[in-house]
């Protein structure tokens, strides 16, 4: 038999890292990896008589930085760990770079551990800090949608092309062809760290064309930095690697191309010392990086105060009459010890900032009063404009903090009824092991109702609590609508 809880481990250590964490995966995985493993393999067999697919994925909209959104899928259990197992098996193809001086960071193995993307990302900053200090000129820029504008066929003869085996290359295929309904792009899902390997390796080829003049290039993920002290070099090399994308149907990002001695990847150098000092605590602090190129807060941990200038400098950008996007993620990254303070201004920052709703729900852990955390949720929830991600992240709020309040029943109903409600959003709620507010009957009305998607399957896991007498029954009607839902009542027979 073969050994999966490698592929389990790295699945497990990467589950609240990524964009939608939906514990209903994480158990079935966890409780079931062997049936997963065998339904994987009548999905990629061509011996199988049974026929079996991947499924057409949920499509899932995270939020950025500036209200924008992130488009996305939200992988069921069956193609999450297909990817994560075929990312660890294959992660000895994922190599560190060929030459010091062009080279790429992050997300990839190294002495059987993922790389911290912490770790690289600072190496990456640190690495243009150096080279700014080698060389008169700079050039910096980005893929535009990247992970939204790679082609299936071309990741395909990319895997081919790092030595993957021809099984291995024709279900990663066969799983991006099926997943995404037949599309030919768009087919990558984010946040997840086997997809930032691979779209991560997939780019090496262009700092490593042997035309490319510049004697330093730098990439984390889809930022490019390039060093040289002839601007016509960096120029040149500029117009070389934008064919090079093009001719994978890639472009670079007019937005973001900066040239010159100050960039977007260096902002930190503009920012008075204090701050500069700040910026570098969060560094440490953080613990994801996006797939591009922004940065997540999941956990927050350090034992490092802070001095007594540096909560001068946070409260002054407290007392601030608009508190700029950044430096709201600042705060909530480095001021966890002050929540009193923090308080006044987070339901601000929470309607102003969507993207920063995950940060908001990893610095309520520090806020004493279940009060305000309810105050806060009901007032997201009041406003139409709140999206899919502040709802999914309201509902791990009520799980992990206000289940016992008195306002629960409330939260439930308003983010199971809000109009930007997903089926993500709503399986965030109905995998809560709870029987009361009707969240029993809630599950039981996506059971009976022959569906299979991420309603049943978030309603079957919630039922996990129930004794086996009242769940068993529902659970039976419930696996007879799809072999997905099958596979998922054997697993929870073992719970």
């Amino acid at each position: 038999m073969v050994n999966t809880s490698g592929t389990v481990n790295f699945y497990n250590n990467d589950f609240m890292r990524t964009l939608f964490p939906l514990k209903t995966g994480k158990i079935l995985i966890e409780t079931g990896s062997a049936e997963i493993f065998a339904y994987i393999g009548d999905c990629i067999s061509t011996n199988s008589n049974l026929n079996r697919t991947f499924l057409p994925q949920t499509r899932a909209y995270a939020a950025k930085v500036g209200n924008h959104l992130r488009r996305t899928v939200k992988l069921d259990p069956v193609a999450e760990l297909f990817l994560y197992d075929l990312s660890y098996r294959n992660r000895s193809k994922f190599r560190a770079p060929f030459k010091d001086h062009k080279k790429h960071f992050g997300y990839r193995f190294e002495n059987g551990e993922p790389i911290s993307a912490t770790d690289s990302y600072s190496g990456f900053k640190g690495a243009i800090s150096d080279y700014r200090s080698l060389y008169q000129h700079n050039l910096s820029f980005d893929v535009a949608s990247f992970f939204n504008s790679i082609y299936h066929h071309d990741l395909v003869s990319w895997m081919a092309t790092i030595g993957a085996d021809e099984q291995d290359y024709h279900a990663f295929g066969k799983f991006l062809r099926e997943t995404n309904s037949g599309r030919s792009i768009d087919c990558l899902p984010q946040g997840i760290y086997p997809a930032k390997m691979i779209g991560n390796d997939f780019l090496r080829y262009i700092e490593q064309y042997s035309s490319l003049r510049s004697p330093a290039i730098l990439r984390f993920m889809d930022d490019f930095v390039l060093f040289s002290d002839n601007e016509d070099h960096l120029w040149e090399d500029f117009y070389t690697i934008q064919k090079l994308l093009g001719d994978k149907g890639l472009s670079v990002n007019p937005t973001k191309t900066k040239f010159g001695a100050q960039s977007h990847v260096d902002m930190e150098n503009n920012v008075s010392e204090v701050k500069a000092k700040l910026l570098k605590k969060r560094r440490f602090l953080m613990t994801t990086y996006t797939d591009d190129g922004g940065e997540e807060i999941t956990e927050m941990h350090s034992e490092e105060e802070l001095s007594p200038e540096e909560i001068g400098f946070v409260r002054e950008l407290l007392s601030a009459s608009h508190i700029e996007e950044e430096d709201a993620e600042l705060i909530l990254s480095i001021f966890k010890d002050y929540p009193n303070e923090v308080m006044p201004h987070l339901p601000t920052i929470a309607t102003r900032y969507p993207h920063l709703a995950k940060n908001i729900w990893s610095f309520c852990r520090h806020v004493d009063d279940d009060e305000f955390i309810e105050y806060l949720c009901s007032q997201l929830l009041d406003l139409q404009s709140t999206q899919e991600y502040q709802l999914f992240w309201i509902g791990q709020i009520l799980e992990d903090y206000l289940l016992d309040s008195p306002s629960a029943p409330n939260i439930i109903d308003q983010a199971m009824n809000h109009k930007n409600a997903s089926y993500i959003s709503k399986a965030k709620i109905l995998e809560i092991p709870d029987s009361r507010y009707g969240l029993t009957e809630m599950r039981d009305s996506h059971l009976g109702a022959g569906r299979s998607d991420w309603l049943a399957w978030a309603s079957a896991v919630g039922h996990r609590h129930l004794p086996a007498i009242s769940r068993n029954h529902k659970l039976s009607y419930f696996a007879n609508s799809s072999s997905m839902n099958n596979l998922i009542h054997s697993i929870l027979q073992k719970v």
